[in-house]
């Protein structure tokens, strides 16, 4: 059953393709009847009747009567939504709220209904797979996958209104198919606790020798992932040998007796995962699951930083970076094994770009997805089918290609992401550059940054956290290396520098497991704990700053 429905879904793939291929031949003419069916079918909402949809013919008179918008912007018409109100932001049922990670600012509550979820599912959970087997194709098996992934629901609205992360939404709307393509059971998806969670995605993967690949949210998800591997792999051979879950693993006892229901002992699988794990972890994936192909998450950006650590464990498993979407809308989708960049789907959203220099204006002009030109960044702005119409995104993307008619883009930063006390405007892309550079002999965990105004003149301060032990002396040396870095990858910071403007930066080093502290201070706040990304700039988050000065280690 399970390997049917997966040649089903490649078939419903390839029928998927053709339309997208078509589609990105005339991106312009299809992105444009986006717009107006958004506009026509939500003409009889509050936000529709005040701003006149029905009377909107094209795309110049949208944006001459629309103004372009950011989250403050709806936040009275969300909290009518939030107490049961229907037809708002948009006529019809809400289907959730999805709630965005909140890391680089305050979390927000985002409108999603059945429309514009199937029109992601459509993409993330079909054209994807397509993508993924015509690179694979002469390797393809029809196994399941291991998904870290979850269907928890955060809370509810006072209007009875589930709440939950985009992703725990979509697989809410296949749980009944779950089963069929991934190895983890329901039940397991279920859980909040995020270790238990990890440990058990990885038993139920464990058990099957023919896994074909291993999905996340983003790749830092991955690493979490098989570091619970390396801490837990005698507690997982023992219970593979024996058919149940350790009671060390915090379960509901009757979750407990579910699961342990799905297990039946198998000792020449545990023998055989024992005597892998004896060899040590370098490229432990490979060894353990033989047949597997690739890892799909997001990484590139910031992301990129934990690359090197996962390519340990899997021994440069190709990892393919699929999907470019937000809780407000399905952006771009990755035909490429080999490259991070993303087609702008014409049929999901209408867009409209920022030009780069024109991102810190209030009302800056717009172009649209075919005005773009190669090697310029742009802000993303979005009209979607649940409510958000000229919606600034604060992504900065960079156009590299085209592919047909439509815009091939690198994601670049967050707009808010970024370390700007003297106009010099360190950006997340630039970050990343100076930590990769600069930490090539060290085991970085992870590591964040603040602006310090308390001494003159300021400066960035850098929280890090290693795996191993340094010495007062090797944190002074890395200074110095990280800040030539940021030289170089930031010219304006080096002009700062020069001129004294900026003195040189300061690294604090975390206690281990400081981030680790962090990710629960966010699941804590309604954070999914697989959508949680450690923010690369702090400057308002009390909470995570009281976190990482409890934590510093004092020379």
């Amino acid at each position: 059953m399970s390997k049917e429905l997966l040649k089903l879904n490649l078939k419903a793939g390839l029928l998927i393709k053709i339309k997208f291929n078509k589609d990105t031949e005339k991106s312009y003419k299809v992105n444009g009847r986006v717009l107006l069916k958004i506009l026509k079918l939500n003409c009889k909402s509050e936000i529709g009747i005040k701003y006149n949809f029905k009377d909107i013919k094209c795309i110049k008179d949208f944006k001459e009567n629309f103004p372009i918008t950011n989250y403050d912007f709806y936040e009275d018409y969300i909290e009518k939504m939030v107490n049961g109100k229907e037809n708002i932001l948009f006529s019809g049922k809400i289907e959730y709220f999805g709630h965005t990670s909140g890391t680089t600012g305050k979390q927000k509550l985002i409108p999603t209904t059945k429309k514009s979820r199937l029109i992601a599912s459509k993409y993330m959970g079909i054209l994807l797979n397509r993508f993924a087997y015509d690179n694979f194709k002469n390797n393809w098996n029809y196994e399941r996958g291991l998904a870290v992934s979850d269907i928890v629901t955060t809370t509810y609205t006072n209007g009875g209104i589930p709440i939950c992360s985009a992703t725990s939404g979509g697989m809410k709307g296949i749980k009944n198919i779950i089963r069929y393509f991934y190895t983890s059971p329901i039940e397991v998806m279920e859980i909040k606790d995020k270790d238990s969670a990890n440990y058990l995605h990885l038993l139920f993967a464990l058990k099957e020798k023919n896994l074909a690949y291993i999905s996340a949210a983003f790749i830092s998800n991955i690493l979490d992932l098989f570091r619970i591997l390396e801490d837990n792999y005698n507690d997982l051979v023992n219970d593979i040998k024996k058919g149940r879950i350790n009671k060390k693993i915090n379960l509901d006892e009757e979750v407990r007796k579910i699961l342990n229901g799905y297990l039946e002992p198998n000792a020449t699988r545990a023998d055989e995962l024992s005597i892998e794990f004896k060899k040590g972890f370098k490229g432990v994936i490979r060894n353990i699951w033989p047949n597997i192909m690739y890892i799909a998450t997001v990484t590139g950006g910031n992301f990129s930083i934990y690359d090197d650590k996962v390519n340990y464990y899997t021994d440069n498993l190709p990892i393919y970076s699929p999907v470019y979407a937000a809780t407000e809308g399905t952006i771009g989708i990755n035909p490429y094994i080999k490259k991070i960049r993303y087609i702008i789907i014409p049929d999901t959203v209408f867009y409209e770009f920022i030009p780069f220099e024109e991102i810190d204006n209030d009302n800056p002009k717009t172009l649209l997805i075919n005005e773009l030109k190669v090697g310029e960044k742009y802000e993303i702005v979005i009209t979607n089918y649940a409510g958000l119409y000229r919606y600034r995104l604060g992504d900065i993307v960079n156009v590299v290609s085209y592919y047909n008619d439509s815009p091939e883009i690198e994601f670049v930063c967050r707009k808010n992401q970024v370390l700007n006390m003297v106009s010099e405007k360190t950006n997340e892309e630039q970050l990343t550059t100076a930590i990769k550079n600069s930490m090539k002999k060290f085991n970085l965990m992870d590591y964040t940054t603040i602006p310090d105004n308390s001494i003159t003149p300021g400066r960035y301060v850098f929280y890090c956290e290693f795996k191993e032990k340094l010495s007062k002396e090797e944190v002074n040396l890395l200074e110095k290396k990280l800040d030539k870095e940021l030289r170089k990858s930031n010219l304006a910071y080096d002009r700062a520098r020069n001129n004294k403007k900026l003195g040189e930066i300061k690294i604090i080093v975390l206690k281990n497991d400081t981030f680790k502290l962090v990710s629960e201070s966010l699941f804590k706040k309604g954070v999914s704990k697989n959508q949680i990304k450690i923010p690369r700039v702090i400057i308002n988050n009390k909470d995570i700053l009281n976190i990482l000065n409890e934590c510093s280690i004092k020379f």
